[in-house]
């Protein structure tokens, strides 16, 4: 099969990028023939904001794409917003399938993360236009741009341009339900889940060398980290912190005046995976509607229970007391206990759980049923599809720590 994918990259490489050369280097590891049609939002960024609402350029280099590329199907990744939805037109007019995997939720609001000053945003689900974000300044702390986003939104909603999509893609059932209930126009047949995958890695149930919790990620607001530093704060239970963001030095204080808490900076691939091989469990305490969760099915790959807040897709990818625990969102005390309930758990229940948090990640997250489903997505979108068999070969997957998206 032919497979084109379109991506936009943002200023700053993030989990999205790897996402598009995860899935594209899986399916050329089957035998596929996979091309990039990339844009990005590096320099000239006011010209290519006011292109928002429908980009020529990138409009004549997807058709110039897919006369030379002749795919069968098309996958969109981001559009924002050097692409612009000019490429969905270039893609119909040319008559080839589609489709889009959802990574944010800037379809629906100009947040894209539906989170604002410390709390959820969920303002503009219903709402026929987003006058409370553009009021917020919900996007980049600007009014004026936030209104510009919610306009190019809300003018391709009017002209229905995104019904030309054949298939979404979404990462979990939480962020579909939100999309469904919301005024973006979208057919729930139309709508697909396909989370992301991990390479397998190493497993043992062999006993911990130490015994530490461990988060990792971005410090940032929406990630819990207020939350986590005050639920492990004037206890004895060790914590490591790996990661970095715009609350690092309130991280470093906490670190210098409480012993257990351990600042590790940050941290490359081998490193997390040594420091996950040891964890007691790992804490995930995010305040807003996570559209993943990667860091959580890495720590399922190694067999480490998590820890999370009871909270959209968090709670789906955790079943309470099965492969970790969930606390109440934004609840540090609620963290605290669930972190002692874990703690006196007896050794058997630990390994059960260990061994479920495993199996979660063999029966949900693996490369070849990533494969098996995208596929099926693929031929549902194709008339009469050739018949494809699997195969999987060794490739090195891209990995990046959670950074924050900057457009």
């Amino acid at each position: 099969m032919r497979i084109l994918f379109i991506h936009t990259y943002y200023r700053l490489p993030g989990g999205e990028d790897a996402v598009v050369q995860n899935e594209m280097d899986l399916l050329r590891s089957q035998g596929h023939t996979v091309d990039l049609l990339a844009f990005n939002n590096q320099g000239k960024g006011l010209f290519k904001l006011l292109m928002l609402p429908f980009n020529p350029f990138s409009y004549k280099q997807t058709i110039d794409r897919i006369k030379e590329f002749q795919p069968d199907i098309v996958h969109i990744h981001n559009l924002h917003f050097a692409a612009s939805p000019a490429v969905i037109y270039a893609i119909r007019k040319m008559k080839v399938p589609m489709v889009m995997t959802v990574h944010n939720y800037r379809l629906i609001c100009p947040s894209a993360s539906l989170f604002n000053n410390g709390n959820l945003f969920l303002d503009s689900l219903d709402a026929k236009f987003p006058w409370s974000a553009v009021k917020n300044g919900v996007y980049q702390n600007s009014k004026i741009l936030t209104f510009w986003l919610a306009l190019s939104t809300y003018f391709h909603k009017k002209l229905n341009t995104y019904k030309l999509v054949d298939k979404f893609i979404f990462l979990n059932p939480h962020s579909k339900q939100l999309f469904l209930v919301s005024t973006f126009p979208i057919e729930e047949e139309k709508c697909e889940i396909k989370p992301n995958y991990l390479l397998d890695t190493p497993f043992s149930l062999r006993p911990k060398k130490e015994s530490f919790f461990f988060y990792i990620g971005r410090l940032t607001e929406e990630k819990g980290v207020l939350t986590l530093l005050k639920a492990f704060e004037n206890t004895s239970t060790w914590l490591k912190i790996a990661g970095i963001g715009p609350l690092q030095s309130v991280v470093e204080e906490y670190a210098k005046r409480n012993s257990n808490i351990e600042y590790l900076g940050q941290q490359n691939r081998e490193e997390i995976g040594s420091l996950l091989n040891d964890a007691e469990a790992l804490i995930f305490p995010s305040i807003w509607y996570e559209t993943f969760g990667m860091t959580i099915v890495e720590a399922f790959a190694k067999g480490v229970p998590v820890i999370t807040s009871h909270l959209g897709n968090m709670k789906v990818l955790v079943t309470d007391k099965v492969n970790g625990l969930l606390f109440k969102p934004g609840n540090s005390a609620d963290l605290k206990e669930k972190v002692e309930q874990f703690k006196t758990i007896e050794l058997g229940a630990k390994i059960t759980m260990r061994h479920n948090a495993r199996m979660s990640y063999e029966q949900k997250y693996t490369a070849e049923i990533n494969a098996s489903k995208l596929m099926a997505i693929y031929e549902s979108c194709i008339p009469n599809p050739p018949v494809i068999k699997l195969k999987f070969e060794s490739y090195t997957p891209v990995t990046t720590l959670p950074l924050e998206r900057q457009s």
